[in-house]
């Protein structure tokens, strides 16, 4: 993964495929609405404007405030959600994301989370350029072509 953009010192939102994003807290926070304000922003920036899916590592996360619970699960970019975390208290963070507008899902095992997402992405991902994140190779309209023979 690249690391794309840290903001305040707390939090790392990446892109990590075309229209998948990553976003961790750095250090123990609670959320704010204009944290999450900006979180979906970036988010939206660093796929290109596309609508995205995010795998949110819920580690550091304290508390999420009632109006950034409320951007979070109504977002209309986000497809879907995997949320990563470790223990009971993370789970009780993730609970609300469960009955957002968009499907969501709470793992305990990163690679269950990313594999979980590739799926959502390919089902509903309204891209016009072709491409799936659950395949090995990626389709681009844009790879050269092969020069014409005379």
């Amino acid at each position: 993964m690249i690391k794309a953009y840290t903001f305040d010192d707390r939090f790392d939102v990446v892109r990590f495929e075309r229209c998948a994003v990553s976003v961790r807290a750095r250090t123990n926070v609670v959320i704010s609405e204009v944290d999450a304000l900006m979180i979906l922003r970036r988010c939206f920036e660093l796929t290109d404007n596309r609508q995205y899916v995010v795998l949110l590592t819920v580690a550091n996360i304290m508390g999420v405030s009632a109006g950034a619970r409320r951007v979070l699960s109504s977002s209309r970019n986000v497809l879907a959600a995997a949320l990563f975390g470790q223990g009971a208290m993370d789970e009780v963070l993730a609970a609300p994301y469960l009955r957002a507008v968009y499907p969501g899902e709470y793992f305990t095992e990163e690679a269950s989370a990313l594999r979980w997402l590739a799926m959502m992405h390919d089902l509903v991902c309204a891209d016009p350029v072709p491409h799936a994140l659950s395949l090995t190779v990626d389709l681009d309209p844009f790879r050269p072509r092969k020069p014409r023979v005379a």
